[in-house]
């Protein structure tokens, strides 16, 4: 049995973690809608849109209100894609770092066990 665990750990278990990265990342991604954030980014925020009315003042209103609602709408997914570049990065680099460490975290354990009985 401990020889079929060292074999997984080894092999299969390893193998999973390198593979793990670029899925974690894409699951990252889609956790944050990515392509309708960048295909959505100018939008008006909520679909907040003003419709010109028939006087220049009710115009240049519906106009202002509509660029401020853009305005919103573009920081608003500006900031959710900043915020998922940085989720993306700290979820590239530790899983990464999972998939560098994985054949030492036996030894570690081991070392640990060593250094805890002998003082």
């Amino acid at each position: 049995m401990f020889f079929e665990l060292f074999k997984w750990w080894y092999g299969l278990g390893w193998l999973e973690a390198w593979r793990d990265v670029p899925r974690s990342i894409k699951r990252a991604g889609l956790e944050f809608s990515i392509p309708p954030l960048l295909e959505n980014l100018f939008a008006p925020w909520k679909q907040l849109i003003s419709a010109p009315g028939r006087s220049i003042d009710e115009k240049f209103r519906a106009t202002i209100d509509n660029l401020v609602s853009r305005t919103i709408g573009f920081f608003v997914r500006l900031l959710t894609l900043i915020a998922a570049a940085v989720v993306i990065s700290v979820n590239a680099i530790f899983s990464l770092v999972v998939a560098v460490i994985w054949p030492l975290l036996p030894l570690a354990a081991i070392y640990f066990l060593i250094r805890a009985f002998t003082g």
